[in-house]
């Protein structure tokens, strides 16, 4: 998969995540204070894309043929300890009123965990 593909794509995928975010901020009042957060993270998980991206097309073109796979493996475990830091430090930091923040969150994680699986499948066909 070429650069120019992935951010292609990686476009695509946020923009239509941000119109469902858009979507849930006008017909759920309650998520509304929250739209902060869910554009920060739409940039977040597009940020771990990114990264994710340019580490597995590297590990993927190695000579060690284990790299791609711990790559794998750490980025899971790894994501999982950023998403939630975020979520806590959103929680300690904004105070929300409400919980909506966490199913804001949970759909940009579903969404670009789905997208990284599909990338990464690529790369790891090259």
């Amino acid at each position: 998969m070429s650069p120019k593909s992935f951010f292609q794509n990686l476009l695509l995928i946020s923009a239509c995540t941000a119109v469902v975010l858009a979507g849930l901020h006008f017909f759920a009042p309650q998520a509304q204070q929250h739209w902060k957060f869910a554009a920060g993270s739409i940039f977040l998980f597009a940020l771990v894309c990114t990264g994710l991206f340019y580490a597995g097309a590297s590990s993927a073109r190695s000579q060690n043929k284990h790299a791609f796979t711990n790559l794998v493996s750490v980025s899971v475990f790894g994501k999982m300890v950023v998403a939630l830091a975020a979520l806590f430090v959103y929680q300690q930091v904004a105070a929300p009123s409400n919980q909506w923040f966490v199913g804001i969150f949970l759909w940009c994680y579903v969404v670009f965990t789905g997208f990284e699986v599909w990338f990464m499948t690529k790369l790891a066909k090259t």
